[in-house]
């Protein structure tokens, strides 16, 4: 099993651009898969401004400092108004895995 922990600069609830002072995705790729499954992401942001989630299903669309946009839809597992934690409920678009032993990235 794999895991990554990617920063994110720029994120987008159903579309719409949240400001934020820290966000990131964690990703497991399990033995054997190529890819994370549906439930295999979780993303979490911070907030200064209290900003308001449903806790309900939300598309989301994360960026890296390095330009990628991993895309994916995300149920709230928790939101204070502040922090803001997402659970993956389908696949993570735009995630490419790579082997830490061989990739220096």
């Amino acid at each position: 099993m794999q895991s990554y922990r990617i920063l994110i600069s720029r994120a987008d609830i159903d579309g719409v651009p949240v400001e934020f002072d820290y966000a990131d995705v964690f990703v497991v790729v399990r033995e054997g898969a190529t890819e994370p499954g549906p439930n295999d992401w979780e993303a979490q942001l911070r907030t200064d401004r209290f900003h308001r989630l449903a806790l309900a299903r939300h598309e989301l669309a994360l960026t890296a400092p390095d330009g990628s946009c991993l895309r994916g839809a995300a149920v709230v597992r928790f939101s204070d108004g502040h922090r803001h934690l997402f659970r993956g409920d389908d696949e993570l678009s735009g995630f490419e895995a790579h082997d830490p032993r061989t990739d220096p990235a």
